[in-house]
């Protein structure tokens, strides 16, 4: 699919997400994300907040402070259930940590939307997220064309434990082992999303790995942190990257990244509100929806609707 016509069918999927404001009544709909620090969940907060405003319904917002903290954010999806909110939108820490509280949630009559790292549980009325396999097979690709189709490369995988990072890790390497078997993966790393983790990793590749000729990271601020690195060593690497914030916009701008494979993250934080919304008036939700990758190189940048990607640049959750 092209560009424009994914571009075009995201436009008419974010359309018909919206909720009609007729839906609301008063309706409060919590929303439970990992970390507010990371570019991604501003952005999708931002259109959780959007569609709430279109749809004319309430929203509490809970930011359990990291990936690591699913004892935090078990506490305040446990919050919600007192508050008896009519909905929750999450964004799972630790998917397999949370099942027991959401469907504690569930058996209480409160609907649950996953959205890009769901909660482990078959009983969530809705599934909003991008295609993360796609984005690491066109991460896969990408990189792989831009070291000649040949080399080490490492892997900043992101956190254990959430879908995203796996889907996208399992994505990029099936395409490498398909497609360039002439590159090999000497290194991959686990870590919490955020660029000081993967900055003190990637300090530590340039020693252990001086031949490293590309790394992909599962997030763009990882790969802020793998750029850092490399540039204070002195040393040269190419870089794939996914999602499209500021962040990454800039380093594609100065020739930093090789390319980002981009989810829609707004416009996922718009459906998952509308299916929020729509569950919580008992009216029909769509059990998934699944937005289309897309690869940015500095190139089609230009391109990109950003409107449905990243929030503006003054936006403050």
């Amino acid at each position: 699919m092209t560009l424009s016509r994914r571009t075009a069918l995201l436009a008419s999927i974010a359309f018909a997400a919206i909720a009609s404001p007729a839906l609301a009544q008063d309706r409060t709909i919590g929303i439970a994300v990992p970390n507010l620090a990371s570019s991604f969940w501003i952005s999708a907060v931002y259109g959780m907040e959007t569609e709430a405003k279109a749809a004319g319904v309430k929203v509490l917002k809970l930011n359990a402070g990291g990936d690591a903290n699913a004892s935090q954010q078990i506490a305040q999806i446990q919050d919600l259930i007192q508050r008896k909110v009519d909905a929750i939108v999450i964004g799972a820490t630790n998917g397999d940590a949370l099942k027991p509280i959401v469907e504690r949630a569930i058996a209480a009559g409160i609907p649950v939307v996953g959205i890009s790292s769901p909660p482990n549980t078959s009983q969530l009325a809705s599934l909003v997220s991008a295609d993360h396999a796609d984005m690491g097979k066109l991460q896969a690709q990408c990189l792989a064309k831009a070291i000649g189709g040949k080399g080490n490369v490492a892997m900043m995988a992101g956190p254990s434990g959430q879908a995203w990072s796996d889907l996208r890790a399992k994505g990029f390497r099936e395409a490498l082992a398909k497609e360039a078997p002439d590159v090999k993966i000497v290194a991959e790393s686990r870590l919490a999303d955020n660029r000081n983790a993967a900055l003190g990793t990637a300090e530590d590749w340039t020693q252990r790995f001086p031949d490293l000729a590309g790394i992909y990271a599962a997030t763009d601020d990882m790969a802020a942190g793998v750029v850092s690195a490399f540039k204070s060593a002195n040393k040269s690497v190419k870089v794939s990257a996914s999602n499209f914030s500021p962040t990454a916009q800039q380093m594609l701008k100065d020739g930093d990244l090789a390319c980002t494979s981009i989810q829609q993250v707004v416009a996922q934080g718009r459906a998952a509100l509308a299916q929020a919304a729509k569950a919580a008036a008992k009216q029909p939700v769509e059990a998934q929806v699944v937005l289309p990758a897309l690869l940015v190189t500095r190139e089609n940048a230009a391109t990109v609707d950003l409107s449905s990607v990243v929030a503006p640049a003054d936006y403050r959750p």
